[in-house]
């Protein structure tokens, strides 16, 4: 007579490792014993999101100005100034302007300068800056002296906006350098967003299997195994 197949042992989630695996991709993994998965999922996820990075920043420069681009990843103040309450209450419509920073947030702690920049970011002094520029520009023909001292006065207000130790990076980039780096480039700074994008949205499956275990559990022994 058959022996009945013994019953699947109750699936025990781990949410800390969840949580491991949501700052660094495949830590939780690690940490459970499952090295060499963990180290997979990490060597891909950062690749992909790494590389995003290194497709979609930049430099060009046009007349007597560099445009930079550092990251694709960031989050972007785009409230009408009017209206404008601060960063978290205007959070939702700046999310919807740019979604795909909802799946560059799954990458994890990679992504944190962004969240950090977009709290500190301060449109109106950064608006000085772009003015600044564009009045050396429209002077430099007429008033060489002139755009010189301007351009001298918005390099000293734009250092004096970096960050400690982030300086610009994965900060919203003004418009006009967007639009200079991307003109000078090709295509590939447009779709540089989609590898850190697929990096954060894989890392939500990483989650998962470090929180669920792996895909299939271990059996519970047979009678005749025990014995």
């Amino acid at each position: 007579m058959a022996t009945a197949t013994p019953p699947i042992p109750p699936r025990a989630y781990q949410p800390v490792a969840g949580l491991l695996s949501y700052l660094v991709p495949g830590l939780g993994q690690i940490l459970q014993g499952r090295v060499a998965k963990g180290l997979l999922f990490l060597i891909c996820i950062y690749s992909l999101f790494f590389y995003g990075l290194y497709l979609g920043s930049g430099a060009v420069t046009i007349g007597q100005r560099e445009y930079r681009l550092s990251s694709n990843v960031y989050l972007p103040d785009t409230t009408d100034p009017t209206t404008r309450k601060g960063p978290l209450q205007n959070l939702g419509s700046n999310l919807y302007n740019r979604p795909q920073f909802v799946g560059q947030f799954w990458a994890g702690i990679v992504a944190w300068p962004a969240v950090y920049q977009y709290l500190k970011y301060d449109r109106d002094k950064h608006q000085e800056v772009e003015d600044l520029y564009s009045n050396a520009e429209r002077v430099s023909d007429s008033d060489p002296p002139q755009a010189g001292q301007l351009r001298e006065q918005a390099a000293e207000k734009e250092k004096h906006l970096s960050l400690p130790l982030l300086g610009g990076f994965e900060r919203e980039p003004p418009q006009s350098c967007i639009n200079a780096v991307h003109n000078a480039g090709d295509k590939r700074l447009e779709l540089a967003w989609v590898f850190t994008v697929i990096a954060g949205v894989l890392n939500i499956l990483v989650i998962y299997d470090a929180v669920a275990g792996p895909a299939v559990p271990t059996r519970a022994p047979s009678e005749n195994e025990r014995s």
